[in-house]
């Protein structure tokens, strides 16, 4: 007798991750509040199992003249300050400490870490100076260094990461301008001949790999995409691109990184580790977050499942133990008018908090399960076959 098993193809190997609740963890000593504008967040990153802070803003009371034409609107740079203050916090005793103080106060700051040293980019200071100021800081010894400013124009956010000794930049809207990749040489401070990439890339976030540096981005067709773009409310993605040493830049085909609902929501934050790129995009109409962590060398893709709190500018870091870190945030101006249940809270569930400050560890646990992929799914009846196996 033979048994009859319908076997469907292309199954792909997948990782399903449970999630606890937010764990709290000892709260942050430095000025930092929630009602704080976006561009004021903690910024921060791992070294040696500790977290360095940078930055972080604080309200200033003040009081509103109302017969002054725009009121409490007028001035809004001297209703906030920032600090110049750093902090670390170590993961095996859960305590905070003060580290340093930066050479000016921060309103906001991109950073990297290569191996002890910490760089900070896309500087915000107050005052303000030119945004293409790079600071080192040595976390041996405690010590600053302004470096030379960056010899080159960009389009956009500064991104770069790091390998062999080299630190790459480039500009995240460069594609409508210029396609050029800058090397640094971090070992005699010197700039070597730029990469010239032979298609016109936008990039949100980038990792270098040993052949090559993988990007959240687009590729630019036409400059009139923003304009065209600007109002839509379908699901927003973008493309895993690999941009080889050579110049040459390779789009994973049918391969989407979902990222929110509009290119303008500025709702998705996403960050990495080792060669996985994590998104945490938080929902169009519910306040909640969803997390996927993907891999660039294998495209190995790992969802999270959905958090029931809207992660606004917070501080994410993760860790090499299945561990997410979350520090600071800032308050959802945004009306969530279908709050879900955990959210509202009913008789099988407990309310929630509205949590406005973060300082919380997400613990993951990972179980490895097969799953079949969304094509297989709807090719599923088209494209199968029997295949018959004897009982015995």
């Amino acid at each position: 007798m033979l048994l009859t098993r319908a076997i469907a193809l292309l199954p792909i190997l997948a990782a399903a991750i449970v999630a606890d609740d937010l764990i709290p963890v000892s709260p942050y000593i430095g000025k930092h509040k929630s009602n704080c504008n976006s561009v004021r967040k903690l910024t921060g990153t791992l070294v040696d199992g500790k977290i360095y802070t940078f930055g972080g803003c604080y309200t200033i009371p003040y009081i509103v003249d109302p017969d002054e034409e725009g009121g409490m609107f007028q001035n809004m740079e001297d209703h906030q300050n920032v600090t110049e203050s750093s902090y670390a916090y170590s993961i095996s005793t859960d305590e905070w400490s003060f580290e340093t103080n930066t050479p000016r106060p921060l309103q906001g700051a991109s950073i990297t870490a290569i191996g002890k040293d910490i760089y900070l980019y896309n500087i915000q200071s107050k005052p303000r100076t030119s945004q293409l100021n790079l600071w080192k800081f040595e976390t041996n010894t405690k010590s600053w260094t302004e470096l030379p400013q960056l010899p080159f124009l960009k389009h956009g956010n500064l991104l770069t990461c790091h390998n062999n000794g080299k630190m790459y930049f480039m500009g995240s809207g460069d594609g409508h301008q210029r396609n050029i990749i800058h090397v640094h040489d971090l070992a005699t401070n010197d700039w070597q001949d730029p990469i010239y990439l032979d298609k016109r890339i936008n990039a949100k976030r980038i990792i270098c790999h040993d052949t090559h540096i993988s990007m959240v981005g687009e590729q630019v067709q036409d400059d009139r995409e923003l304009v065209l773009d600007f109002g839509r409310e379908q699901e927003y993605t973008q493309k895993l691109i690999n941009s080889y040493y050579n110049g040459t830049v390779h789009v994973v085909e049918n391969f989407n990184i979902t990222l929110g609902t509009c290119r303008f929501s500025g709702r998705a934050q996403i960050t990495h580790l080792n060669e996985w790129f994590y998104t945490f995009v938080v929902g169009a109409a519910k306040n909640e977050t969803s997390i996927t962590k993907i891999n660039t060398l294998t495209l190995e893709t790992v969802k999270l499942n959905i958090l029931p709190y809207a992660l606004s500018d917070v501080l994410i870091l993760p860790t090499e133990n299945d561990e997410i870190y979350l520090f600071g945030g800032r308050k959802d101006r945004r009306g969530f008018s279908n709050t879900s249940k955990n959210q509202k809270g009913d008789q099988n569930h407990r309310p929630l908090p509205q949590i406005k400050t973060y300082n919380h560890k997400l613990k993951i646990s990972v179980q490895d399960v097969v799953e079949e992929s969304l094509r297989t799914r709807e090719k599923k009846q088209e494209y199968h076959f029997n295949l018959q196996v004897p009982n015995n």
